[in-house]
């Protein structure tokens, strides 16, 4: 009888020692991932269990206290909403656009001789008064000349004679001359280049 008890003893403590072994490795594991892994919450529980034995010859209840672990994973904080984009800044307003540049008062005549056959050719027979930039433009096989006069109320030349100075075939010149309202003579001075073609009249507003 007493070794059957001490037998009974001897079981209960195993089974208790077993019990702590399991707890501890359990609170152990869960620490581990607890520690490892910051989502994830484990709690403990507590489970009554009620289990019968003899003794002395009699059953009796026994009432134990199992505990035991659960884990679960915790989600994740929501990620702070996008910050949105600062506007973009307002356009700089437009600077007033500038005045054009005044139309230069100037004149071009190209001078032909192709063939024998003599011209002036203005760039415009219209220009302002006051100073006059005059260019001559030798297309020619010929050297040529231009001058400038005003016309008087008789079709005579009247004033002071402005000259261009000889220019070279594919050559240009330029000079300036004042002008005032009215008519003026453009022509080569080289001779009977003018009675051949080489003559033109402008206005001068």
């Amino acid at each position: 009888m007493l070794r059957l008890r001490g037998q009974r003893n001897l079981r209960r403590v195993a089974a208790a020692a077993l019990v702590a072994a399991l707890s501890l490795a359990v609170l152990a594991g869960v620490r581990t991932v607890g520690d490892a892994h910051a989502a994830t919450s484990c709690t403990k529980h507590t489970k009554r269990v009620v289990t019968h034995v003899r003794r002395h010859g009699k059953r009796k209840r026994v009432v134990r206290l199992r505990h035991y672990w659960t884990c679960a994973e915790v989600p994740s904080p929501a990620a702070p909403a996008a910050t949105a984009p600062a506007p973009a800044p307002a356009p700089a307003p437009e600077a007033p656009a500038p005045l054009p540049e005044p139309e230069a008062n100037a004149i071009g005549v190209i001078a032909r001789d192709k063939n024998k056959q003599f011209s002036f050719q203005p760039s415009r027979t219209v220009v302002r008064s006051g100073r006059l930039t005059v260019q001559l433009i030798n297309e020619g096989e010929d050297p040529h000349t231009m001058a400038i006069q005003r016309i008087g109320p008789d079709e005579v030349g009247e004033g002071e004679v402005t000259e261009i100075p000889a220019t070279a075939p594919k050559q240009q010149s330029t000079g300036t001359v004042d002008v005032q309202p009215g008519r003026y003579r453009m022509w080569c001075t080289l001779y009977r280049h003018a009675e051949e073609g080489m003559e033109i009249d402008i206005t001068v507003e």
